[in-house]
């Protein structure tokens, strides 16, 4: 049996409530890379899935799956979602 942390499970927002919510999910997210169980990269800024450029990555340690936080913007509500890789020809 070994001793390494579950996987983490984590699912896209689209949009928060409320800037009270964001900043409770950047607290969460933060603690995770504190934990060690996550490590913050740097952002691709020509990445822009749904045109939507910049933001915080974050890799999840045990998968390696990446995700990315934008802050909101009113009107826009702020995102996290995961990284799709680029798969060039």
């Amino acid at each position: 049996m070994t001793n390494q942390p579950a996987a983490i499970v984590w699912e896209e927002i689209h949009g928060f409530i409320s800037p009270g919510e964001y900043q409770r999910f950047v607290n969460y997210i933060e603690q995770q890379v504190a934990a060690g169980l996550v490590r913050e990269l740097p952002a691709d800024p020509h990445y822009g899935k749904g045109m939507i450029y910049g933001g915080r990555w974050f890799q999840d340690v045990s998968t390696g799956a990446v995700w990315r936080l934008i802050p909101p913007d009113i009107p826009f509500r702020g995102l996290w979602e995961p990284v799709v890789p680029n798969i060039g020809p």
